[in-house]
């Protein structure tokens, strides 16, 4: 772990600068290089409300979708982390991103194809983590952190037989949660099984479409790339209540139009992608404690 984050960290040193002098000493002494741009984009209101999420427990940080990586994202204050669900062979719903295994860690197989008791020792990317449960990942996290739960891959399980193991597990989890989704089908799911649940869809294109599944499913949020965020999409999900959260955010410069068009939520790889764009961030949090 030591070895990894140490050529993490200096893969981000090069990539961007302003990103680790963050980290390093704090968004009061970032933000202050902000003054001397010539015009201040971002509004007050979009200053004062948007949130970080880190995408995978900031991915390029950490050993995505681990225990460090959670526990890393919780001890540097971010709002809200993302992770991913998927179901093994035998149904155990684990934190993994990709369907298949080969790619981030040392075994090989589809997670759906393989038993827990195999998932669960593949080390991620050589980084002495290995696949946790969601209890695992839930039990990890600080409370004050709201969870993004992403359902991925059901596996050999129905999207419904998957919310019905998953939601209880995160129930137990102190604090605040939602779940998001690209498959409308896995937030009907999680409407079905528990209304009380908040919901949001994922989507990189379509933009309409994915406004009314939100519509449909009465989504909390919607949760767009940048590729298909514009002012219209933005301005829409506000007038029908819902958040609008942008992923995903590897720069400040990628930060900068999102907030210019009052996003409430930035989903980001890295920690502190806004202070370069802002004088100061007032995060807050949904309001509504889910069940």
């Amino acid at each position: 772990m030591t070895r990894y984050y140490r050529r993490v960290v200096n893969r981000i040193s090069r990539r961007n600068v302003i990103g680790t002098i963050g980290m390093a000493l704090g968004a009061s002494l970032v933000s202050g290089t902000g003054t001397a741009r010539k015009k201040q984009h971002v509004t007050q209101s979009a200053r004062d409300k948007f949130h970080i999420t880190a995408h995978r427990g900031f991915r390029d940080v950490f050993p995505q979708n681990t225990i460090a990586a959670v526990e890393g994202a919780s001890r540097l204050g971010t709002d809200r982390i993302e992770i991913d669900v998927e179901a093994t062979s035998d149904g155990e719903i684990v934190v993994f991103h990709d369907a298949a295994l080969d790619t981030l860690t040392d075994k090989e197989g589809l997670v759906g194809e393989t038993p827990s008791d195999v998932v669960l020792q593949a080390e991620v990317l050589e980084s002495g983590e290995t696949i946790p449960t969601l209890a695992e990942t839930l039990a990890a996290t600080r409370p004050s952190v709201m969870m993004n739960i992403e359902f991925k891959d059901p596996g050999p399980l129905s999207w419904e037989e998957f919310a019905e193991r998953t939601l209880p597990i995160a129930s137990r989890y102190p604090g605040q949660y939602y779940v998001s989704s690209f498959d409308p089908d896995a937030l009907r799911a999680v409407r079905d099984v528990d209304p009380n649940v908040d919901v949001a869809p994922i989507f990189g294109s379509n933009k309409d479409e994915n406004l009314e599944i939100a519509r449909e499913v009465d989504a909390k949020a919607v949760n767009p790339s940048t590729g298909v965020l514009d002012r219209d999409l933005v301005e829409t999900a506000h007038k029908e209540g819902r958040e609008v959260n942008v992923w995903t955010i590897d720069s400040w410069r990628e930060a900068q139009e999102p907030l210019e068009l009052n996003v409430d939520g930035l989903i980001a790889d890295y920690p502190h992608m806004a202070t370069f764009a802002t004088k100061t961030t007032h995060p807050k949090s949904m309001s509504r404690k889910n069940k």
